[in-house]
């Protein structure tokens, strides 16, 4: 453990930071600056461990979920938005999933792209249209 201060003497920090260095599952060095001086390294560790998760989770939602900002600040605003998020991509992965056989030569990029741009072609179209009807038929049944 280090003790430093961040900065030059003129403009630098005033009071203290702790320096810990970590290493990560695959053993690179990670030096992590902070203020507390009561937590252990290793705790400290699983601080920065859960951090990441969350990190990688609000990656996964910004780009799976195409949720670059948030509407609203209130935590219902947010619910809300996450949940109708959601609902579109797992309808969306079912009817890809779904319909893939039908379109082995597209990716599911690809065919993404071409749905919310409403440039699939006109026979995908109507087997998708046709799918959705019998499935929706048969969950009636």
């Amino acid at each position: 453990m280090w003790i430093a201060r961040l900065g030059e003497e003129v403009n630098g920090t005033i009071h203290p930071f702790r320096l810990v260095t970590l290493q990560d599952l695959e053993g690179y060095e990670i030096r992590v600056v902070m203020n507390l001086y009561d937590v252990s390294a290793e705790a400290i560790a699983g601080m920065y461990r859960t951090r990441w998760q969350v990190e990688l989770f609000f990656r996964w939602i910004k780009q799976h979920l195409n949720v670059k900002r948030l509407f609203g600040t209130t935590p219902n605003a947010v619910y809300g938005q996450m949940y109708a998020s959601l609902i579109a991509y797992a309808l969306i992965q079912w009817l890809y999933s779904y319909t893939r056989p039908v379109f082995s030569t597209i990716s599911k990029i690809v065919f993404l792209r071409k749905l919310w741009l409403g440039q699939l072609p006109t026979e995908w179209l109507l087997r998708i249209y046709q799918f959705l009807h019998e499935e929706c038929h048969r969950s009636l049944l």
